[in-house]
Parts: C-alpha cells; structure tokens; sequence
C-alpha cells in the first residue's frame, strides 16, 4: 500500500506489488458457465514487483518495465487498469509508470495481477473514497485477493472472500521455479473431473490443517512440465525439514516453508548449486 498524496501535485509514488502464493488449491466442481469453483488460501510475501508512478513527460501516460517481457498493450494489466481507473474518476493524472520486474512470468506467483492492484492502490492513495477496486476486480480471478492483500481463503471463481489466517505472518519460504512456466487452461483441460476430495476443518493452527490440504491442479501441472516434479522433489529432500512443500496456483514455481531462516537460507543454496539456472527467491509471508 502507499501514503495518500494530493492529487493536485504530482509526485513520484512507489508502489510494492507483492507475489503471492496459494498454500492450497482445491478445485471443488466445474460451474454452468465453464469457470470453476475454488477454494484457497492466499499469503502474500515480502518479494515482489516494484512500480513507480512519476508525473508523465507529456499530456499521455507511459509505461516503462525492466525487464521488459513485451506483452502487448491490450493485454498488459497494468494498462488495463489504468484505463478502468481513469474512466472511473478522470482528475487521475496521467503517470509515467516504470515497472521494477522482480517476478518471473508463467510463475504461479500472481506477478501480473499484483502490477495491477498496485494501480488500484496508487489511485486510493490519491481518491480514497472512490471504489476503484470493484472497476477492476473483473480483469482476472487473482485481482481481487491481490487488492486484498491479507492472508485469506478465497471461495467462488476466487472473488468471494473468506476467513482471514493470521498466524502465518513471518513464516520463512523459500522459492524455486523451473525454467519452463505452465498454462492455466492446460491444466484446468487435464484436471480429473471425479469428485474432488473433502476439505479439511480450518479451525484452530493453521499448521495443523494445512498438510491435510492440497493442491489440485499439481498433478495436470506435473504431466505439462515434468521439472516441477523436480523442484517438489528438490525441496522435499533439502536440508532443514520444511514443514509444507508444494506448488503455487498452476505453477510452475514451488515452494517450502520453514520454521527458521536458517535452515531456509542453506536450502536455498543447495537446490542453487543444484539448479543454477532456475529462479529461485528466499521470502517470508506477510
């Protein structure tokens, strides 16, 4: 989030654009209108984009990001809400945004639609009483926990939210995707359409009920990109016993949490030294 900036002087404004990572997934029936029913859990870490709203060179609005990962303008979310935002209150100015790219893309880690809720949260800093948030919620099924922000399950499509799970704040994670990414579609085309698995009681630890949950779309997401059954199997067998391993969303990045930094940190170089050229990340939860 940012601090509120009048709106009538310009000012360059950061804004953090954290990943998140979904600790379960449960597919839980496919509805009449071809989207899914889901439920999942949604943290969000201290590794990130960083965008930054600077008063644009001229009377239009301009987009820098580095790296540059060339998706077209129409498709590019951050454009997209800038637009619905603009529409909804005009007295916006016109940005010059420039992007700090720190997550992979085809990552499982939310990259895309964090850029566009860090938009959202740029335009309340300078309107706060406008509903920017419902403007945008529409762009993808990740926006609205992404404007969220908080540790919650989220049901529905994943625009209806649940319960908050407050003691997970500070866990350590650590992060390794391989090179290859993976489809959402792909893997929701080879999801098992039997009856899906029932969910756990979420009362009480948050440590006790999360190995009972799971994630649904790993095993299509497996068959697509073999190399995440590596990464799960890497972080398994590292060094420090994480006590959850698993894939975020669709992948292809997978994760591992720990009880201490330590033990973390040398895992971290271990499946380093073992992958060299993999992404990898070491984070705690929000």
């Amino acid at each position: 989030m940012i601090t509120a900036v009048n709106a009538a002087e310009p000012a360059s404004v950061p804004v953090f654009a954290p990943a998140k990572l979904n600790l379960f997934l449960h597919v839980l029936g496919r509805r009449p209108d071809g989207y899914h029913d889901l439920e999942s859990l949604f943290v969000f870490l201290d590794v990130g984009d960083r965008l930054h709203f600077e008063p644009a060179d001229s009377t239009a609005a301009d987009l820098v990001l580095d790296p540059d990962p060339g998706i077209p303008r129409e498709q590019n979310l951050i454009w997209r809400a800038l637009e619905r935002v603009r529409a909804l209150e005009p007295r916006l100015p016109q940005p010059r945004i420039r992007v700090e790219k720190a997550l992979p893309m085809q990552a499982g880690l939310g990259g895309g639609s964090a850029d566009a809720a860090a938009v959202v949260h740029w335009a309340e800093g300078l309107f706060p009483g406008v509903d920017f948030r419902g403007a945008v919620a529409g762009l993808g099924a990740d926006l609205p926990p992404a404007m969220d922000q908080q540790a919650r399950v989220w049901r529905g499509t994943g625009d209806v939210p649940g319960d908050l799970v407050t003691d997970l704040a500070g866990t350590p994670v650590l992060l390794l995707k391989p090179v290859g990414g993976v489809s959402t579609a792909a893997c929701f085309q080879r999801l098992d359409p039997g009856a899906p698995a029932p969910s756990p009681d979420f009362s009480g630890s948050s440590r006790a009920w999360l190995p009972a949950t799971r994630n649904d779309l790993e095993a299509p997401a497996r068959a697509l990109n073999p190399d995440i059954g590596a990464a799960l199997d890497a972080l398994g067998g590292a060094a420090g016993e994480p006590w959850l391993v698993r894939m975020t969303g669709s992948g292809s990045t997978c994760f591992a949490l720990y009880n201490e930094k330590g033990p973390r940190d040398a895992a971290l170089e271990a499946v380093q030294r073992r992958f060299p050229g993999w992404w990898t990340a070491a984070a705690e939860i929000l």
